[in-house]
């Protein structure tokens, strides 16, 4: 048996389908609790003017209304700015949490992360996804476009690293 004064917490990312057999279990014999995240353990934490519970805020009705409320991004992935309130570390949240997440959740579906960051809103020197131009003429040349059977010019994306480098670029995701 087990002692009634011990508790098991235990975490779970309702995002992670590959589990569904084991969380249908889990659930038949134990209590659950919902969490989302916490906007309020954010309040007062401003990295170079940027209003981080606003922009997590923000991101969080984007992620919700494109996908759902069990995929909005929690608190945990910013409280590391609480000991280093500095650019470089939001840069780093980005490029190697939030964005690798949103691609995960659109299956690389670049202009709903477009949409969840506010690109479409921005100066392309402030988007962190943008598209990439070609010249299809200099690309393919003139005589191959009948080959090409191109009506529309597919949109290709990449990341612009400087977006990151720029406070701007983040208070822009919700002004």
């Amino acid at each position: 048996g087990v002692p009634q004064n011990l508790y098991i917490i235990g975490t779970m990312n309702t995002a992670d389908r590959s589990i569904a057999l084991m969380d249908i279990a889990l659930r038949r014999r134990f209590e659950f609790i919902e969490m989302l995240p916490d906007l309020e353990v954010l309040d007062g934490l401003e990295v170079d003017g940027i209003n981080i519970k606003l922009m997590l805020e923000k991101i969080n009705q984007r992620v919700e209304y494109l996908y759902d409320k069990d995929h909005t991004i929690g608190h945990a992935y910013f409280m590391s700015l609480k000991d280093n309130e500095t650019l470089e570390e939001l840069e780093n949240i980005f490029k190697n949490k939030i964005i690798p997440l949103l691609q995960e959740y659109f299956y690389d579906d670049w202009e709903k992360i477009r949409l969840v960051l506010g690109d479409n809103q921005k100066d392309e020197n402030y988007q962190f996804i943008k598209a990439k131009k070609y010249d299809i003429k200099s690309l393919f040349g003139d005589k191959n476009n009948d080959l090409l059977d191109i009506d529309e010019v597919p949109k290709i994306y990449e990341i612009n690293k400087e977006a990151f480098k720029d406070s701007q670029s983040y208070v822009k995701i919700y002004k």
